[in-house]
């Protein structure tokens, strides 16, 4: 396909469908005790493809994929793209008026969900049907036939491509198009630079529909052989007794689940060649020496986007010390350090550091381009180069250090928040004037939202609570909410972010 660059890229959907179709591992669900091995999830998965054609998918129909952690996300993601259906991944407790929202936006015709009913669907004035194959696959499928938002991108056939939702480095809400040769790439990075084969075994816990953990518990199994343990949501119990019982060799983490795993451990977690890679958000000093007490295992931080996929790791030999540190690029991935435009005054240089500027990456696995009207928008990627929007700088040995972000996304435990997304949500609410939203931080140092709301007499706190509980997801929700007279802003009318409460 010619993007809008003029450049040219595979976008077959060949290497993924290959790899999935020669799986030769197995995927335990650690919550329902059950082993799906590679017949099984072979069967179901041709059985799910069947019937999703029979209810309406064809080629290039785009299906929001809101599955919880397990076998049943990997045959829903592998029936719609066997299919030639587009897979749009959002977390799986994205409530119905937001899943709504987002079909309507990116121009999503169905929803294949298992963590709501069809009852769920039809409030939001879908039409549902249950598609249930046997104990362990059952699935709403939900219909959104109806005339897309204004602002909805126009409609661009990608039969058999993956579709990731993004903040990208704007703050503005975006699609990543990640054809399968960047995804299959991605794993290559992981195999030439960790060591990852059909030996091995993850253990799933952060949202498969995570960039970071669909790499990780998604792609890379099914593209090495390598068996998958998952769990549905996050619980150190379910954790304790994978590693003791489950031989789990690699553990993709997050920073924040370290810091719960640390306490009443013991000796479960206790396997110095265990793999620890943390991603998602920073890992701090304090939480790599807890976790290594604990675990007698090194967690290595690993740095990358939803746009380039992997970028840099901390290898089982560096010496590179955790608290900003993001390790070596991947082999294979090129970075630069381009000075930011706005960083140019003394006072910034001070604030920042020499040699800091953003993060730019080049990579087989950085994405086609930003889906954008009647094409792929591969603008950001001049020369293949794509700028992160973080900043950063490279030390004497090759590592890479990262400073922060320029963009105001709120990293909630490695989830990404956009502001401009929850403001337009509450600013929807009847009797509200105006929002501005921003990150909070906790006596611990990790972010949560925050809205400071103007509104009309009759407005609480508590019904804007509602209000968020029923359209958006909860990491979404602001954590604090503060009533104000006006919002503070400067004689040019920007809000001045710095008197917020």
């Amino acid at each position: 396909m010619a993007l809008a660059s003029g450049i040219s890229i595979d976008m077959s959907p060949e290497p993924i469908l290959a790899a999935i179709d020669d799986y030769g591992g197995s995927i335990f669900d650690l919550d329902h005790a059950l082993l799906v091995g590679p017949e099984l999830f072979a069967a179901s998965r041709r059985a799910l493809a069947r019937r999703m054609r029979s209810v309406g998918l064809k080629p290039a129909d785009r299906v929001i994929v809101a599955v919880g952690n397990g076998p049943l996300f990997l045959a829903a993601w592998a029936a719609v793209l066997a299919e030639g259906g587009s897979p749009l991944l959002v977390h799986v407790e994205t409530p119905p008026a937001e899943l709504k929202r987002i079909a309507r936006r990116f121009l999503a015709r169905f929803v294949v969900a298992d963590a709501l009913s069809e009852s769920d669907f039809e409030s939001v004035g879908a039409r549902a049907k249950m598609l249930s194959l046997d104990l362990w696959s059952r699935l709403v499928w939900a219909d959104f036939d109806e005339p897309a938002d204004p602002r909805a991108l126009a409609r661009l056939d990608l039969p058999g491509v993956p579709l990731h939702p993004t903040s990208g480095t704007t703050g503005e809400p975006k699609v990543a198009v990640r054809p399968a040769a960047t995804a299959v790439a991605e794993v290559n990075h992981y195999v030439a630079s960790i060591g990852i084969d059909r030996d091995d075994k993850l253990l799933a816990l952060a949202p498969m529909s995570h960039a970071y953990a669909h790499g990780w518990c998604v792609v890379a199994p099914m593209v090495t052989g390598a068996s998958l343990v998952t769990m549905r949501r996050f619980n150190a119990k379910l954790v304790f007794r994978a590693c003791k019982e489950c031989g789990i060799t690699i553990l993709p983490a997050v920073a924040s689940m370290l810091d719960t795993l640390v306490f009443g451990a013991g000796d479960r977690l206790h396997d110095p060649q265990r793999r620890v890679i943390t991603g998602g958000a920073p890992l701090t000093a304090r939480t790599a020496a807890n976790f290594e007490k604990a675990s007698g295992a090194r967690a290595r931080p690993l740095y990358g986007t939803t746009e380039a996929g992997a970028i840099a790791v901390v290898r089982h030999d560096d010496s590179a010390k955790p608290g900003g540190c993001v390790g070596r690029p991947f082999d294979g991935v090129e970075v630069q350090i381009r000075r930011a435009d706005d960083i140019d005054s003394e006072s910034d240089m001070r604030e920042f550091g020499p040699g800091v500027g953003l993060v730019h990456v080049r990579s087989k696995s950085v994405m086609a381009g930003y889906l954008n009207n009647e094409t792929i928008d591969a603008s950001p990627l001049p020369d293949g180069w794509f700028n992160t929007g973080d900043l950063g700088w490279i030390d004497a040995d090759g590592a890479l250090h990262l400073r922060g972000r320029r963009a105001e996304v709120i990293n909630v435990s490695g989830m990404k928040v956009l502001p401009s997304e929850v403001e337009e949500v509450i600013g929807r609410m009847p009797g509200v004037i105006e929002v501005k939203v921003y990150a909070g931080r906790t006596r611990q140092g990790l972010h949560y939202v925050k809205a400071a709301v103007v509104a009309e007499e009759g407005i609480d706190v508590g019904l804007i609570k509602s209000h968020c509980q029923e359209h958006l997801v909860y990491f979404k929700r602001p954590g604090r909410i503060i009533l104000m007279d006006a919002l503070p802003r400067s004689s040019r009318g920007k809000i001045l972010r710095e008197q917020l409460p």
